[in-house]
């Protein structure tokens, strides 16, 4: 049975969005957000309103509440409003995934532990090194409203997705209640032994859409798929029948034989289908592979459009969800 809460993923969807907003002084998204978290999920404290800054790109917010702690972190900023910016954003992005895996090492002001620790597994540098500009200050906050005898759920949109899975597991080892993870578009964070720490039982979200590019990347996994581009089209005929089965089964492996992958259980959905496939099965993810990736061929115009947490100006002015927003709020849900 799935434990994927469409509501619950709303409220930490706008935490997102208001954690941007008020990074960057966006006052009327900022105000939008606050009144639908209020709405959604009630009135905060109100020193949660207040960001925590650990440089100039890692900042995250804390929204406390009575009976749970609630933690958002913020990916990169981005602009996606022309093709210009478009195009620059996901350089940004390549250049961020340009990184090492390093062992998963964090002090313990890191931690709320009293001795440093190394984690399981090797994670990407370049999010490890945000996620210690921040923590220390995130684990102080928190501290102070409960620590770890309160539930506490955490969630990223992004970069800011990538943050929070490395979270999970170390505020799981550090003994707090971490209840559930939900990311948004977030990149690959870590490799399998990594991913492997996180309890298979644990509901961890990690929503996806469409032909958005940032969830297919650090590079190890682009890598393979440009590798993948080159040789598979001129012996495999892109048609919805007739596709050899060792093809198919080195498409499936192919999402598993990597330094990189994702965390937690996928929750899916597209505009051709209309439908949000919730909490899918390792399998049910593998077998989407070659679909995926032929419509990020064909359709690279999607990349960063497709990124979206809460729509573009021009959507939001016309009142219109942006594609993350109209996943998890609108479209029909399914189990795997």
């Amino acid at each position: 049975m799935s434990t994927f809460d469409r509501g619950f993923a709303r409220l930490l969807l706008e935490i997102c969005r208001y954690t941007y907003a008020k990074a960057f002084a966006l006052a009327p998204e900022e105000g939008d957000a606050l009144q639908w978290i209020e709405q959604q999920g009630g009135k905060p404290d109100p020193a949660s309103l207040e960001p925590i800054r650990g440089g100039d790109t890692s900042v995250a917010c804390v929204f406390r509440y009575p009976d749970k702690n609630l933690v958002a972190y913020m990916g990169t900023k981005t602009e996606f409003d022309n093709a210009a910016n478009a195009k620059d954003s996901i350089e940004d992005w390549l250049n961020n995934f340009r990184a090492a895996p390093v062992p998963f090492k964090l002090g313990k002001e890191h931690l709320g532990l009293d001795k440093e620790v190394e984690l399981p597994g090797r994670v990407h540098a370049g999010f490890l090194s945000e996620l210690k500009a921040v923590q220390a200050k995130v684990i102080d906050v928190l501290s102070k409203n409960g620590g770890k005898d309160k539930p506490l759920y955490l969630t990223g949109h992004s970069q800011g997705g990538a943050e929070a899975t490395l979270a999970t597991v170390a505020l799981l080892a550090g003994g707090f209640k971490v209840a559930a993870t939900y990311t948004f578009a977030a990149p690959r964070a870590g490799d399998r032994t990594f991913a492997d720490a996180v309890p298979a039982e644990f509901p961890f979200h990690r929503i996806e859409f469409g032909d958005d590019i940032v969830p297919h990347v650090p590079p190890t996994l682009l890598s393979r798929w440009v590798k993948t581009l080159v040789t598979v089209p001129r012996h495999l005929p892109l048609k919805r029948f007739g596709v050899p089965v060792k093809v198919n089964e080195f498409l499936e492996l192919s999402v598993h034989d990597l330094g990189y992958v994702g965390v937690g259980r996928l929750c899916y959905g597209n505009h051709e289908s209309g439908q949000l496939h919730v909490d899918m099965s390792v399998r049910q993810e593998a077998s989407l592979f070659l679909g995926r990736l032929t419509r990020l061929l064909r359709h690279p115009e999607h990349w960063a459009e497709h990124h979206h947490l809460a729509g573009t100006r021009a959507e939001v002015s016309a009142g219109k969800k942006g594609n993350y927003t109209a996943l998890v709020s609108d479209f029909p849900i399914v189990e795997g």
